[in-house]
């Protein structure tokens, strides 16, 4: 697969399942657990899928740097993506299997916590490519 491919494909992957974590969310709020249900478990699909194109694409070619006038914020943004997209991964298994095992209270309690961060590295994700496209890299 192309270097192309693969970046379109994780943009999409990504932007889709954190689009699907905040129509999760409403359904949740607005009680439809059912569609809740489907809306987390898509984006749970979209998301690993995601990592599947960015692995692949990270071992296939060479990461790009930014070299554009803004390196402090990039920096700012690529530091706290990469950790929190690192501790997103287990945090969502476990949100996820609280919440398929009817553990509903430890579920409602953490599940906050995923979605705010997945979101956060959903939409840092797109800001990192948008820099690396307008920054030279």
């Amino acid at each position: 697969m192309s270097y192309e491919l693969l970046t379109i494909l994780s943009l999409v992957c990504i932007g889709a399942s954190g689009l699907l974590i905040l129509t999760g969310l409403f359904f949740i709020k607005t009680g439809r657990r059912e569609l809740h249900k489907k809306a987390m478990l898509s984006a749970s699909f979209l998301a690993l899928l995601f990592l599947v194109f960015y692995l692949t694409k990270y071992f296939m070619y060479p990461p790009k740097h930014y070299e554009g006038p803004y390196r402090g914020l990039y920096l700012f943004i690529m530091v706290s993506h990469s950790i929190l997209a690192t501790l997103n991964l287990p945090l969502a298994i476990v949100t996820v299997f609280l919440g398929l095992t009817d553990r509903l209270s430890k579920h409602r309690k953490i599940a906050p916590v995923t979605a705010l961060v997945w979101v956060y590295v959903a939409i840092t994700g797109w800001l990192i490519f948008g820099f690396l496209k307008l920054g030279g890299g």
